[in-house]
Formats: C-alpha cells, structure tokens, sequence
C-alpha cells in the first residue's frame, strides 16, 4: 500500500460531508470555476458530459499544485461531477428559482437517472506520477407526484442551490426512491466506486 495524501477537488459540502463520514482524511482544493466552463464538452450525452467535466476538474487542481511546487507530494486528486437526466434532457445545477422549478415541474411523477463522472489523478507516487483515470456511476430513481405546494415550499428553502436537477436526495426523505444504484452517487459522490479505485491504485 502506498501512502498518499487525497485531495477532494470540489467547493460541495455535500461531497465533503460524504468524504468525512466515510472515515477519509483529506484536503480540499477547490478548481477554478472556469473548469466547468467548456461549452459543449462532449457529444457522448450526460456520461461523456460528467467524465470530461470531472476530468478537467482534476486537471485543473493538478495544475494549481505543481504551479504551488507540490507536485512532488505523493498525492491522489478525486474529482466528481454529476447531472440528471430525465426523458433524455440533462439536468445540471439550475442557474435561478424559475430555472430550478422547471426542472422540478420535469422531474416530478418521473423515472430519472443520476449520473456522476470520477476522476482519480495520482501524483508525486514513488513509481512516477500517474495517468489520471474516469469512471462512471449511475442511479436510477423516480420522483413521487408532488403537489404544487409542496414544490413551492422546497423552492422557498433555496436548498435546490448548486444541486444538479434542482434537488437534493437528502433535503426531502421520501420524494426520491432509488430503483437501482448507489445513493451517495445521488448525493453527489459514488463513494463505493471510490472506495473500488483507491483499492485498484492500493492507496491508504
């Protein structure tokens, strides 16, 4: 096993609190937001979408170290980016309140797939630095028929922010009910395939 420190490359609480309760100790670097910014990044829909973006997450921290003069430090970099789709159009994180309800008024009565693109980017390793490597993780779920004011009064709470489809599996226990996956994939970080590809790269 090699020891490494984990670097989470992402500003999310949601994927901090994950990492934490899962018993990881890391740092975190947060990428500059114009990792994200990249058009049309991919013609390979939502999976080839939250691959790339995760990817160029962690290019994006794997530059800020070696820029800092850290890229010596035996280092893993994790990057997560992740999107719904539902009936083929792909959610991402809503841009305001109108924004957020159309995508609720879309999920809700509907099957749904959660989708999360994981890069690990090793750096600094005694054998060399390593390649980074993406992965996939998918959930599917259905939303229940929520009222109108039920809608409203989730949109109130302004927890729909920075949440990719507008809404979070943790905020409202009970709209969600997973049919196939993981549930910290919903959340916003697949932790058992994490946990799969630290195994691959034998880091403690």
């Amino acid at each position: 096993m090699t020891a490494a420190r984990l670097i989470l490359a992402s500003g999310s609480p949601q994927r901090e609190r994950l990492m934490t309760d899962n018993g990881y100790r890391f740092t975190i670097i947060v990428p500059d937001d114009s990792a994200e910014d990249c058009g049309i990044c991919t013609t390979g829909g939502p999976a080839g979408l939250v691959t790339e973006l995760a990817l160029r997450k962690a290019a994006d921290v794997a530059a800020q170290l070696a820029e800092a003069d850290q890229a010596s430090i035996p280092s893993v970099i994790i990057a997560c980016d992740t999107v719904a789709e539902c009936d083929g159009a792909v959610l991402g994180k809503p841009s305001d309140e109108d924004h957020a309800r159309d995508m609720l008024q879309r999920l809700r009565g509907r099957d749904q797939r959660v989708f999360s693109g994981l890069c690990l980017w090793p750096i600094g390793l005694p054998d060399g630095n390593g390649s980074p490597t993406t992965h996939l993780a998918v959930t599917e779920l259905h939303m229940d028929p929520i009222s109108d004011d039920d809608l409203e009064e989730y949109l109130s709470s302004e927890l729909w922010r920075g949440k990719a489809g507008a809404f979070g599996y943790q905020d409202r226990h009970g709209w969600l009910h997973i049919l196939k996956g993981s549930e910290s994939n919903v959340i916003g970080l697949p932790m058992e395939l994490l946990a799969e590809q630290l195994g691959i790269l034998e880091i403690e």
